[in-house]
């Protein structure tokens, strides 16, 4: 099984960041590009949903909380709609210097390189859109 990190420095309180995570309007503004007229349902207690949709894209990810210690860590089986194979995507929020918030993303079970690469790729711009949202760096990898 492949894995990857990924991880951004952002310029808002964890509580803040958390709310970009949990809330699903606020979700929908910064997870994919603006173009893709995303929806977001978000049932952030355990084994509650995690989706987030495009009908423009024909995209959605279908994810279930497995773990939730808010504000600072929740883990989600995600699953692209139309796939059988989920994988485990960690998100934790760490409080760091100025109020800012370091933000990683740790996902897992990936089948091949090929599928880690493009959900590096596909991570490293979610989290320049958070960057975006709120300023800070983005260092990936």
């Amino acid at each position: 099984m492949f894995e990857m990190t990924e991880s951004a420095l952002v310029e808002a309180s964890v509580d803040e960041v958390w709310s970009d995570l949990t809330d699903a309007s606020r979700l929908a503004e910064w997870i994919w590009p603006p173009r893709f007229e995303t929806a977001a349902v978000v049932q952030a207690t355990a084994l509650g949903r995690w989706e987030v949709r495009s009908s423009v894209a024909e995209l959605a990810v279908l994810g279930r909380v497995l773990e939730l210690e808010a504000p600072r860590r929740m883990r989600l089986e995600w699953r692209w709609e139309g796939e059988e194979h989920a994988t485990d995507a960690e998100l934790t929020l760490e409080s760091a210097a100025d109020a800012a918030t370091r933000v990683t993303v740790r996902h897992t079970g990936f089948l091949s390189a090929e599928e880690r690469e493009s959900h590096i790729e596909g991570w490293s711009n979610c989290l320049q859109r958070l960057v975006d949202r709120h300023g800070g760096v983005a260092s990936f990898g």
